[in-house]
């Protein structure tokens, strides 16, 4: 269901007034020339901005008369916000798709708002109540899982163990350098977890960094964003490894036989949130509200990049061979497991300090 939006509603207030005064001004910084509403959302780069801005923002922006701008700033939505917080300076008022451990520790840090009541009350109309936080939305979901050259390798792997085991699946290894969370999920997992039990599991970090140093004696290049994922695979520096699960489709499409292993693998949502400071709260919620509340335009974004989205309604705009390859696909969600975010707010510190000695070698 659609509401109507709360700046439009006062727009139609100040036109009854008889004097412009009467609904006062907005010259701060989020607002536009005119004193009208602007956004300011920080996203991923192309293509995933290109995306955001022609199935999301347009439509939005059309509905609304909002002014709504999208800055990149990939894989560094915690570190830029606690800058401009120190600095007392808020440049966004959301976040497209924090990936699940930086959303948490944002969260932890007072970097991203807590969802008002009302607007949770709407959201859970419109969503599962799985794809609902306090602090806002999951959005563009995806899988890791495990990618493997068919041509490269004498056979591939079948489940995450199976990727872990170098000895009975020899080959050039590769994963993501800048997720531990990922990292030692999937290193439990190999070492017997299972992924019923991952998502209150407290991880065992020194059998898990055992697990990951012999991952990682087989190691290739290890890859940071998803074009270095898509490289490593196709030049040959790996043969298989851990891989975002659009981007191993990806792979196929683009003529490297790989087989996507879904099975023991992670799910990760991102998340749409809203910053804390934001000079337009209201608003930043009621963009968030729209985007859960229009499933068509949820659909034509996941099929532009291949990740996937909370409302079940979007599967009926999605075709059938795109569906497949998505993590909220049943057949492939019934595969993977959740990650114990609350143990990685709790041991943040220590994990990433062991993460980066572990880099280091």
């Amino acid at each position: 269901m659609t509401h109507p939006p709360r700046k439009l509603l006062a727009a139609a207030a100040c036109a009854l007034a008889l004097t412009a005064s009467a609904c006062g001004s907005d010259t701060d910084s989020g607002s536009g020339s005119d004193g009208s509403v602007k956004l300011t959302i920080a996203s991923w780069g192309d293509p995933f901005t290109s995306a955001t801005r022609e199935h999301l923002v347009k439509p939005f922006t059309e509905e609304t008369g909002y002014e709504v701008d999208i800055v990149d700033a990939p894989g560094k939505f915690v570190a830029n916000l606690e800058a401009q917080t120190q600095a007392n300076n808020v440049e966004w008022d959301l976040l497209d798709s924090t990936s699940g451990p930086d959303a948490y520790i944002a969260h932890d840090r007072g970097l991203i708002a807590t969802m008002p009541d009302d607007v949770k009350e709407r959201l859970l109309e419109e969503l599962p109540e799985d794809a609902v936080t306090d602090f806002g939305i999951s959005w563009s979901v995806l899988g890791y899982v495990g990618a493997c050259n068919a041509e490269a390798v004498d056979t591939c792997p079948t489940d995450t163990a199976g990727l872990f085991d170098t000895e009975e699946f020899p080959g050039s290894r590769t994963s993501i350098s800048t997720s531990p969370l990922v990292n030692l999920s999937m290193a439990e997992i190999a070492n017997g977890v299972t992924i019923d039990e991952l998502p209150t599991h407290e991880i065992d970090l020194d059998r898990a960094f055992e697990t990951l140093t012999e991952f990682q004696d087989a190691s290739g290049a290890w890859w940071s964003s998803g074009d270095q994922n898509l490289q490593v695979f196709e030049s040959g520096e790996a043969e298989l490894g851990i891989s975002y699960s659009g981007r191993a489709y990806g792979l196929i499409d683009s003529g490297t036989p790989v087989e996507v292993i879904w099975q023991d693998g992670l799910y990760n949502p991102g998340f749409w949130n809203v910053t804390e400071g934001s000079d337009n709260p209201d608003e930043a919620w009621e963009f968030v509200e729209w985007i859960a509340s229009h499933p068509e335009n949820a659909a034509a974004w996941a099929e532009a990049l291949g990740y996937s989205v909370p409302n079940p309604e979007s599967f009926d705009f999605i075709d059938e061979k795109t569906a497949k390859t998505l993590a909220d696909f049943p057949e492939n969600r019934e595969k993977l497991g959740l990650m114990n975010y609350a143990w990685y707010v709790e041991n943040y510190e220590e994990v990433n300090k062991r993460w980066q000695e572990f880099l280091r070698g």
